[in-house]
């Protein structure tokens, strides 16, 4: 069969009009011929190539059989709702710092990542051992079964994590006089701020502390702030940085609220 179907391509590359194809072997090529005469060489080598390609498929052994893909264990805890994918990708994009609290939000809230944030967020923390674990425990058996089928997710870390450090936030400095601001009743810490930033006497200098007040302040707070902080006055100088702080409170803030259990 392959010594006739390569004379029928060599023909067909020299052209019907210069060589006329080959004979059919006998048998149901032969019979086809036979059967279903055609009036010129061309149509003569279209029937028996269509003949031809049809034996050569029937012809084909299936191969090996595929291992059946196992699926990954069962996790039963919920998985982060969808409007929560947006909201990671903004933290990452807009406020990196929150994101320690969003996974271990998830973790505390017993609900684990949805299956298309789960690659994402292993991949983004492969060098950190610390961060790498705690997503681990987020994405539950599908993180371990995606890392079996694709080990560019596992972390590569030389040391391992520091086991007392999983369930923890990292420590973010703040100046000793706003530390007092991190448990302080709500309706003080937004006064406070308000007042500081109306006033200009927090500033552009202050943004990185701020941001580390916020990111870390009891989050009950965050509320009272948040709508204080938007009050400020816009001629104020320091209202670029009100506008920042804001966005902050309020992000958190819709982070937290977002993963609880319902």
């Amino acid at each position: 069969m392959n010594d006739y179907w390569n004379e029928m391509v060599t023909v067909a590359l020299l052209g019907t009009d210069r060589r006329d194809p080959p004979t059919p072997p006998a048998g149901g090529l032969a019979d086809l011929a036979a059967d279903d005469p055609r009036p010129t060489p061309s149509q003569r080598l279209l029937q028996q190539v269509a003949g031809c390609t049809v034996v050569r498929r029937a012809g084909l052994l299936p191969g090996a059989p595929v291992a059946t893909v196992a699926p990954p264990t069962h996790d039963p805890r919920p998985p982060t709702p969808q409007a929560a994918t947006k909201t990671w990708r903004r933290v990452v994009a807009d406020w990196p710092l929150l994101e320690d609290e969003w996974v271990l939000a998830v973790v505390r809230n017993s609900r684990r990542l949805a299956p298309e944030l789960v690659p994402p967020v292993l991949a983004r923390h492969r060098t950190d051992a610390n961060r790498h674990a705690r997503a681990m425990v987020a994405a539950g058996p599908l993180g371990h079964w995606m890392i079996e089928w694709s080990p560019r997710l596992a972390c590569t870390a030389k040391h391992p994590p520091v086991v007392e450090l999983l369930a923890e936030l990292p420590e973010l400095p703040i100046v000793p006089e706003l530390v007092p601001l991190l448990s302080a009743p709500p309706a003080q810490v937004a006064r406070t701020l308000a007042a500081g930033l109306s006033s200009a006497e927090l500033g552009r200098a202050h943004k990185a502390v701020l941001v580390n007040l916020l990111a870390r302040m009891d989050p009950s707070s965050l509320p009272a702030v948040a709508q204080a902080i938007d009050r400020v006055d816009p001629s104020s100088p320091s209202i670029g940085l009100a506008f920042a702080l804001a966005d902050l409170a309020h992000l958190r803030h819709h982070m937290l609220t977002e993963l609880e259990l319902a």
